[in-house]
Protein backbone atom coordinates (compact mmCIF):
# COMPACT_ATOMS: atom_id res chain seq x y z
CA UNK A 1 0.00 0.00 0.00
CA UNK A 2 2.93 2.05 0.76
CA UNK A 3 4.42 1.66 -2.55
CA UNK A 4 1.04 2.26 -4.08
CA UNK A 5 0.79 5.96 -2.31
CA UNK A 6 4.34 6.89 -3.23
CA UNK A 7 4.12 6.22 -6.79
CA UNK A 8 0.66 7.74 -6.94
CA UNK A 9 2.88 10.87 -5.27
CA UNK A 10 5.29 11.31 -7.56
CA UNK A 11 3.32 10.47 -10.04
CA UNK A 12 1.38 14.19 -9.21
CA UNK A 13 5.04 15.63 -8.68
CA UNK A 14 5.75 14.98 -11.92
CA UNK A 15 2.49 16.48 -13.58
CA UNK A 16 3.15 20.02 -11.25
CA UNK A 17 6.47 20.04 -11.41
CA UNK A 18 7.94 17.97 -14.76
CA UNK A 19 11.41 17.12 -13.97
CA UNK A 20 13.84 19.48 -15.78
CA UNK A 21 17.71 19.25 -16.04
CA UNK A 22 18.84 21.74 -13.42
CA UNK A 23 21.18 23.16 -16.33
CA UNK A 24 19.54 23.69 -19.41
CA UNK A 25 16.03 22.92 -17.96
CA UNK A 26 15.08 20.68 -20.69
CA UNK A 27 12.55 17.76 -19.56
CA UNK A 28 14.35 14.76 -17.77
CA UNK A 29 12.72 11.41 -17.38
CA UNK A 30 13.67 11.69 -13.80
CA UNK A 31 14.68 14.38 -11.45
CA UNK A 32 16.90 12.75 -9.62
CA UNK A 33 19.49 12.43 -12.53
CA UNK A 34 20.24 16.06 -12.21
CA UNK A 35 21.09 16.71 -15.46
CA UNK A 36 20.43 15.71 -19.09
CA UNK A 37 22.63 13.47 -20.88
CA UNK A 38 24.02 16.73 -23.07
CA UNK A 39 24.86 18.74 -19.84
CA UNK A 40 26.71 15.74 -17.81
CA UNK A 41 28.78 15.20 -20.84
CA UNK A 42 29.64 18.62 -20.50
CA UNK A 43 31.24 17.94 -17.47
CA UNK A 44 35.29 17.63 -18.58
CA UNK A 45 38.04 16.46 -15.91
CA UNK A 46 41.15 17.95 -15.06
CA UNK A 47 44.83 16.04 -14.57
CA UNK A 48 46.63 17.33 -13.20
CA UNK A 49 47.74 19.77 -10.27
CA UNK A 50 48.26 23.41 -11.07
CA UNK A 51 49.75 26.65 -9.45
CA UNK A 52 47.21 28.46 -7.96
CA UNK A 53 48.77 31.80 -9.16
CA UNK A 54 49.47 31.23 -12.74
CA UNK A 55 47.33 28.03 -13.38
CA UNK A 56 50.39 26.68 -14.70
CA UNK A 57 49.73 22.51 -14.74
CA UNK A 58 51.87 20.69 -12.61
CA UNK A 59 52.36 17.53 -13.92
CA UNK A 60 54.56 15.45 -11.10
CA UNK A 61 52.90 17.76 -8.28
CA UNK A 62 55.92 18.17 -6.54
CA UNK A 63 56.60 21.51 -7.15
CA UNK A 64 54.95 25.13 -7.87
CA UNK A 65 56.33 27.29 -10.60
CA UNK A 66 55.07 30.30 -7.65
CA UNK A 67 56.28 30.53 -4.24
CA UNK A 68 52.51 29.43 -2.55
CA UNK A 69 51.35 27.58 0.63
CA UNK A 70 49.89 25.38 -1.39
CA UNK A 71 49.04 23.67 -4.68
CA UNK A 72 45.45 24.00 -6.96
CA UNK A 73 43.66 20.58 -7.24
CA UNK A 74 40.45 22.23 -9.26
CA UNK A 75 38.52 18.72 -10.66
CA UNK A 76 36.87 20.75 -13.79
CA UNK A 77 36.45 24.58 -14.83
CA UNK A 78 33.49 26.32 -13.28
CA UNK A 79 31.70 26.00 -16.75
CA UNK A 80 28.10 25.01 -16.96
CA UNK A 81 26.85 22.63 -16.09
CA UNK A 82 28.83 23.25 -12.90
CA UNK A 83 27.85 26.57 -12.00
CA UNK A 84 24.27 25.44 -11.99
CA UNK A 85 24.96 22.39 -9.93
CA UNK A 86 26.39 24.17 -7.02
CA UNK A 87 24.41 27.10 -7.01
CA UNK A 88 21.74 24.81 -6.32
CA UNK A 89 23.56 22.91 -3.84
CA UNK A 90 24.46 25.62 -1.78
CA UNK A 91 21.83 27.92 -1.61
CA UNK A 92 18.61 25.87 -2.30
CA UNK A 93 19.92 23.53 0.10
CA UNK A 94 19.39 20.16 -2.78
CA UNK A 95 21.87 17.78 -0.76
CA UNK A 96 21.53 14.89 -2.95
CA UNK A 97 23.59 17.08 -5.67
CA UNK A 98 26.35 16.25 -2.88
CA UNK A 99 26.68 12.83 -4.71
CA UNK A 100 27.18 14.11 -8.03
CA UNK A 101 30.01 16.73 -7.08
CA UNK A 102 31.46 14.67 -4.49
CA UNK A 103 31.65 11.81 -7.27
CA UNK A 104 33.47 14.23 -9.61
CA UNK A 105 35.97 15.28 -6.99
CA UNK A 106 36.66 11.44 -6.44
CA UNK A 107 36.61 10.55 -10.09
CA UNK A 108 39.20 13.41 -10.83
CA UNK A 109 41.39 12.23 -8.25
CA UNK A 110 41.53 9.06 -9.43
CA UNK A 111 42.00 10.26 -12.84
CA UNK A 112 44.66 12.31 -11.95
CA UNK A 113 46.71 9.61 -9.89
CA UNK A 114 47.10 11.64 -6.89
CA UNK A 115 47.43 9.60 -4.14
CA UNK A 116 46.10 11.23 -1.01
CA UNK A 117 47.12 7.73 1.71
CA UNK A 118 49.28 9.74 3.45
CA UNK A 119 46.78 12.92 3.93
CA UNK A 120 44.07 14.01 6.02
CA UNK A 121 41.10 15.96 4.68
CA UNK A 122 39.80 18.81 6.12
CA UNK A 123 37.81 21.92 4.36
CA UNK A 124 37.00 25.30 4.53
CA UNK A 125 34.58 26.44 6.93
CA UNK A 126 31.52 28.81 7.13
CA UNK A 127 30.50 30.65 9.92
CA UNK A 128 28.44 29.66 13.03
CA UNK A 129 25.29 32.04 12.17
CA UNK A 130 26.04 31.16 8.01
CA UNK A 131 26.03 27.73 8.84
CA UNK A 132 22.85 27.90 10.82
CA UNK A 133 20.96 29.83 7.98
CA UNK A 134 21.88 27.77 5.35
CA UNK A 135 21.53 24.00 7.53
CA UNK A 136 24.83 22.82 6.25
CA UNK A 137 28.50 23.56 5.19
CA UNK A 138 28.80 22.33 1.53
CA UNK A 139 32.63 22.28 1.73
CA UNK A 140 32.19 19.92 4.66
CA UNK A 141 29.89 17.82 3.07
CA UNK A 142 31.80 17.33 0.06
CA UNK A 143 34.75 16.54 2.21
CA UNK A 144 33.07 13.78 4.37
CA UNK A 145 32.04 11.87 1.01
CA UNK A 146 35.51 11.72 -0.42
CA UNK A 147 36.59 10.62 3.27
CA UNK A 148 34.48 7.91 3.40
CA UNK A 149 35.61 6.80 -0.18
CA UNK A 150 39.33 6.88 0.24
CA UNK A 151 39.17 5.63 4.04
CA UNK A 152 41.38 8.77 5.27
CA UNK A 153 40.64 10.68 8.03
CA UNK A 154 38.56 13.74 8.19
CA UNK A 155 39.72 16.51 10.52
CA UNK A 156 37.76 20.24 11.31
CA UNK A 157 41.45 22.23 12.02
CA UNK A 158 39.60 25.05 11.11
CA UNK A 159 37.28 27.44 12.52
CA UNK A 160 35.68 31.19 10.74
CA UNK A 161 36.28 33.49 13.59
CA UNK A 162 35.15 36.48 11.92
CA UNK A 163 31.63 36.37 9.69
CA UNK A 164 32.88 38.76 6.81
CA UNK A 165 31.08 39.61 3.91
CA UNK A 166 30.54 36.74 1.53
CA UNK A 167 34.00 36.92 -1.13
CA UNK A 168 31.38 35.82 -3.90
CA UNK A 169 29.80 39.47 -3.49
CA UNK A 170 33.03 41.00 -4.30
CA UNK A 171 34.50 41.91 -7.06
CA UNK A 172 38.30 43.33 -6.74
CA UNK A 173 41.32 40.79 -6.24
CA UNK A 174 42.45 42.90 -3.70
CA UNK A 175 39.58 43.84 -1.53
CA UNK A 176 38.64 39.89 -1.21
CA UNK A 177 42.22 39.44 0.11
CA UNK A 178 41.07 42.16 3.24
CA UNK A 179 38.09 40.65 3.14
CA UNK A 180 38.99 37.40 3.97
CA UNK A 181 42.56 38.32 5.89
CA UNK A 182 42.58 36.95 9.76
CA UNK A 183 39.30 34.93 9.17
CA UNK A 184 40.36 31.59 10.34
CA UNK A 185 41.44 30.03 13.55
CA UNK A 186 43.07 26.72 14.16
CA UNK A 187 40.78 24.59 15.94
CA UNK A 188 43.05 21.14 16.21
CA UNK A 189 46.56 21.85 16.48
CA UNK A 190 47.48 18.44 16.63
CA UNK A 191 46.19 17.51 13.49
CA UNK A 192 47.80 20.26 11.77
CA UNK A 193 51.72 20.40 12.83
CA UNK A 194 53.87 17.78 10.13
CA UNK A 195 50.15 17.02 8.54
CA UNK A 196 49.84 16.52 4.69
CA UNK A 197 46.44 18.35 4.37
CA UNK A 198 43.63 17.84 1.76
CA UNK A 199 41.85 21.33 1.59
CA UNK A 200 38.37 21.06 0.05
CA UNK A 201 35.91 23.53 -0.83
CA UNK A 202 33.34 23.65 -3.71
CA UNK A 203 34.90 26.81 -5.87
CA UNK A 204 37.80 28.69 -6.44
CA UNK A 205 37.95 31.80 -8.19
CA UNK A 206 40.57 34.62 -6.62
CA UNK A 207 42.07 32.01 -4.75
CA UNK A 208 41.92 34.61 -1.67
CA UNK A 209 40.05 32.42 0.59
CA UNK A 210 42.50 29.14 0.34
CA UNK A 211 45.33 31.66 0.29
CA UNK A 212 44.00 32.75 3.74
CA UNK A 213 43.43 29.02 5.14
CA UNK A 214 46.74 27.61 4.09
CA UNK A 215 48.76 30.36 5.43
CA UNK A 216 46.98 29.57 9.14
CA UNK A 217 47.44 25.98 8.38
CA UNK A 218 50.85 26.59 7.36
CA UNK A 219 51.62 28.71 10.47
CA UNK A 220 50.72 25.92 12.29
CA UNK A 221 53.21 23.57 10.50
CA UNK A 222 51.58 21.52 7.95
CA UNK A 223 53.45 20.25 5.76
CA UNK A 224 51.99 19.73 2.55
CA UNK A 225 48.73 21.55 1.38
CA UNK A 226 46.61 20.36 -1.67
CA UNK A 227 42.96 22.57 -2.09
CA UNK A 228 40.52 20.58 -3.89
CA UNK A 229 37.74 21.95 -5.49
CA UNK A 230 34.94 21.00 -7.58
CA UNK A 231 35.90 24.10 -9.75
CA UNK A 232 38.33 26.56 -10.78
CA UNK A 233 36.39 29.72 -12.01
Amino acid sequence: MKKIISQTWKFFLDVLFPPQCLNCRLPIADQSKLLCQNCFDEIQLNSSLYCPKCMARLPNGNFSCHNTDYLLAPASRFFPPLPALIHNFKYRGLIKINLMLSGILIAYLKHSGLDISSYSISFIPLHSSKQRERGFNQAETLAKTVSEYFSVPLHPVLKRAVNNKQQAKIKDFQKRAENISGCFQITDAKNVAGKNIVLVDDVSTSGATLAEASRMLKKYGAKRIIALVVAKA
